[in-house]
């Protein structure tokens, strides 16, 4: 493709990108967001679980595969020393990837805030609100997911997750570093 052409594409890019960036200017809300309370477990057995970046990456993204399956753009969460969302626009056949990156907070309630800290998308300089605002309105999120951006947050609330039983599940310690996550399982015991 000679250098005419991609420069082309690139300005049509642009261009698109600039219209969504001011159509959500328009149309989007900016509003914070915060969870409601989240009441506290039921009595019952509580048990610690340990675990790694790796097995909480498979688990997070089994319960997001399973929440976007008819969803026309991907989504996935991969953890290393931050935590990323990826995704991909696609403009005139041209798909162009898109990483949020974030540092996860454990909230008192045991949910999780995802604040986010840097954006790639191809080579454009686009406000991280912007791109969350992009997010909410493209795909149709599962109810534990809450986009905020105002907050340039992504909300985790682990109460809200599909769980068999009635577990009650909060986070309790993310050492991305050192490799360590920590959760709080409680199964409430019949009265």
């Amino acid at each position: 493709m000679n250098k005419w052409k991609i420069a082309f594409l690139g300005l049509v890019l642009l261009l698109v990108l600039a219209i969504v960036y001011v159509g959500s200017l328009l149309t989007g809300t900016s509003e914070s967001y915060t969870l409601t309370d989240r009441p506290d477990p039921a009595e019952g057995g509580q048990l610690f679980v340990e675990t790694s970046k790796q097995d909480f990456e498979k688990l997070a993204n089994k319960y997001i595969l399973e929440a976007v399956r008819d969803q026309p753009i991907p989504l996935q969460l991969v953890v290393e020393d931050k935590i990323a969302l990826t995704s991909e626009l696609t403009v005139f056949s041209l798909t162009i990837p898109v990483q949020m990156y974030f540092d996860p907070v454990v909230l008192e309630d045991g949910n999780i805030q995802l604040v986010q800290n840097q954006v790639d998308i191809g080579q454009l300089s686009i406000p991280p609100e912007e791109i969350l605002k992009l997010l909410r309105s493209s795909i149709d999120l599962p109810n534990w997911m809450i986009v905020s951006p105002a907050d340039e947050s992504v909300f985790i609330d682990l109460g809200g997750l599909p769980i068999d039983g009635d577990l009650d599940i909060r986070a309790q310690e993310i050492d991305l570093e050192n490799d360590e996550i920590i959760l709080s399982v409680t199964v409430p015991t019949d009265q």
